[in-house]
C-alpha cells in the first residue's frame, strides 16, 4: 500500500472484491455511489492512510 499513497492514491472503491483507486475524494464518492445505483450491494469506499492501513469511509449496507 505505501507505493499507492506515494503515488498520489488515497481513496479505494472496492466492488464486489474489485478495487478502483481515486486521487480525489469528490470522484471516488461519486463512484461510489454510482455503483450502489446500478444495484451493487457489496460497495465499500476506503481511505489509504500514510502508513498503508486503510480507513472504511463508506459500506453499502449503510445506504439502504
Amino acid at each position: 500500500m505505501d507505493n499507492e499513497y506515494k503515488d498520489g492514491w488515497r481513496f479505494i472503491v472496492w466492488v464486489g472484491g474489485v478495487d478502483d483507486y481515486y486521487k480525489n475524494f469528490v470522484i471516488a464518492q461519486m463512484h461510489y455511489h454510482n455503483w450502489i445505483a446500478k444495484g451493487y450491494d457489496n460497495v465499500v469506499m476506503t481511505e489509504i492512510n500514510k502508513d498503508g492501513t486503510e480507513k472504511v469511509l463508506m459500506k453499502s449496507e449503510e445506504v439502504a
